[in-house]
């Protein structure tokens, strides 16, 4: 009777620990809360209309939306990073070049400062969370970079490690997607070795990086302008002429390009005048 007793009171025990061991401790699980399609709904609709309010407004949906949610939506972290960028190239011309060199002012750099990290970090989440990066991500990554360091000066920070990160990933857009926005990557490329200063200026790379995305991504406003702007500051007139008389007859070869379209036809019609100066 005892063995018994013992064995019951051993066979209660165990059961009890097996209870308490498949019971385990309690976990608390996140819920991944659904996005509000019809909230990034009206954001992309704003984003469309492509003016700096409205992708200001749009990028506050798409940030409120990444805010609910946890921030774990990796197109909606490239929205918003669009969004912020989008409205920072319409406001400051995307901080190309001219042919007195840059547009980095004082009211540009401001907005660079305010918003430049903002939009890079968001597109710096969306290619972490993404199962796969393509063009269109890495070149909204490319533009805040840029935006994010431009408040400092690029043309300062040539020589830096912000400049070596600025040229590999334009060599990376250049390398892999060539044909993205009228191969983008060899058009900042020329910009970059237009504007630095010796020893990683070079006017060579320059023209040629110009020249490529003009055969490669086409003959865009952007490219043509490009290829005008660096002719210019090499003083090779006559092709700068040339080029400038194209560019104003061209028109933007993306929604990108068609942000600061004004400014660069603005732009292109001063720099003919003033190539046609020089030739006289």
């Amino acid at each position: 009777m005892v063995r018994i007793a013992l064995l019951c009171i051993v066979v209660a025990h165990a059961s009890a620990l097996g209870r308490k061991k498949r019971a385990g401790p309690s976990v608390k699980v996140a819920a991944v809360l659904a996005v509000d399609k019809k909230a990034i709904s009206k954001a992309d609709a704003l984003f469309k209309k492509r003016t700096a309010q409205s992708c200001d407004a749009a990028a506050k949906i798409y940030e409120d939306e990444l805010k609910r949610t946890g921030y774990a939506d990796a197109e909606l972290l490239l929205k918003a990073a669009d969004a912020v960028n989008t409205a920072m190239r319409i406001r400051t011309n995307s901080n190309t070049i001219t042919i007195d060199g840059t547009v980095e002012t004082p009211a540009n750099k401001a907005v660079w400062k305010k918003d430049g990290q903002r939009a890079y970090d968001l597109a710096a989440k969306g290619l972490k969370a993404a199962s796969k990066i393509d063009a269109r991500a890495l070149g909204i990554r490319f533009d805040a970079f840029m935006f994010s360091c431009s408040h400092k000066s690029l043309v300062k920070q040539a020589l830096t490690g912000t400049g070596t990160a600025y040229k590999k990933m334009g060599e990376e857009l250049q390398s892999k997607h060539p044909r993205h926005d009228g191969d983008v990557g060899s058009a900042v490329l020329a910009c970059f070795y237009h504007v630095a200063p010796w020893p990683v200026g070079s006017p060579k790379k320059a023209i040629q990086n110009a020249r490529k995305a003009v055969q490669r991504g086409g003959a865009t406003l952007r490219n043509l302008y490009y290829v005008a702007v660096i002719s210019y500051g090499q003083k090779d007139y006559a092709t700068a002429a040339e080029f400038f008389k194209r560019a104003i007859k061209a028109s933007p070869g993306s929604p990108s390009e068609a942000d600061f379209a004004d400014f660069m036809k603005s732009e292109a019609k001063r720099g003919l005048a003033k190539a046609q100066e020089k030739m006289l």
